[in-house]
């Protein structure tokens, strides 16, 4: 059985409470780096999903516009705070599915997906629908925690992952697994320290020329607008 939106909702409905204090403490770090990869311009526009708390949104340049969509109001409650707080009158929240998120196509020029891959039901359609918002020539950054590569510690991680969804996330998500059939592609990747257990990847939508390169290679086994920042 996998995540379930509804359940996943109430459970950090309650995070909320104390996500600022705990697990906030540990990415907040990872947040600027993760930022730095997108190369913001003045006037960007970019999607953050899974915004949460919103804890991010002090870390965007102010002369870009960002709107951020997440499922829980009470981590929404959070983020709305900290725009009237902070006067982040460049920030917007969405409550909202971000799987089914309530934008046009291409609406954005890079989108941010952060530690939000692992709470949701399907994340290859969260990701096919990033692919789908984002304008030509855009960045898709991921931070998250993905599958180890090495098999003692991804059997760990397996054998650990009904606890974990019991707290709100899976352990065992595999990045490979995540793009298989969407069509986007890692441009890079890497960690902040060798034992880190978060990763920032970098995507890209495919290319034509990409797709047709990775067709030739042998497989192998191995929402509602809910708060702006000026009010």
């Amino acid at each position: 059985m996998g995540m379930n939106e509804t359940t996943t909702s109430q459970i950090y409905d309650l995070w909320s409470r104390i996500y600022d204090r705990t697990f906030g403490a540990l990415v907040d770090h990872r947040y600027h780096r993760a930022l730095e990869q997108m190369q913001l311009k003045s006037g960007d526009r970019v999607l953050d999903i899974g915004v949460g708390t919103g804890l991010m949104l002090r870390c965007y340049r102010q002369d870009v516009t960002v709107v951020g969509i997440d499922l829980s109001a009470g981590m929404l409650a959070k983020a709305a705070r900290k725009c009237r707080e902070d006067h982040l009158s460049h920030c917007q929240l969405v409550r909202g599915d971000a799987m089914m998120p309530p934008f046009p196509d291409r609406t954005f020029d890079h989108v941010m997906v952060s530690h939000a891959l692992t709470v949701v039901s399907d994340p290859a359609r969260l990701l096919d629908w990033a692919g789908r918002l984002v304008r030509p020539g855009g960045r898709i950054v991921l931070s998250n925690h993905f599958q180890s590569t090495y098999r003692v510690i991804a059997s760990l991680e397996k054998l650990l992952n009904p606890l974990f969804m019991k707290i709100g996330w899976r352990s065992d998500l595999a990045l490979e697994d995540v793009l298989d059939g969407v069509d986007l592609e890692v441009d890079y990747s890497f960690r902040l320290q060798l034992l880190d257990v978060w990763q920032i990847v970098v995507l890209r939508r495919a290319t034509p020329s990409s797709i047709k390169n990775q067709a030739n290679i042998e497989p192998t086994v191995t929402g509602t607008p809910l708060a702006m920042g000026n009010h």
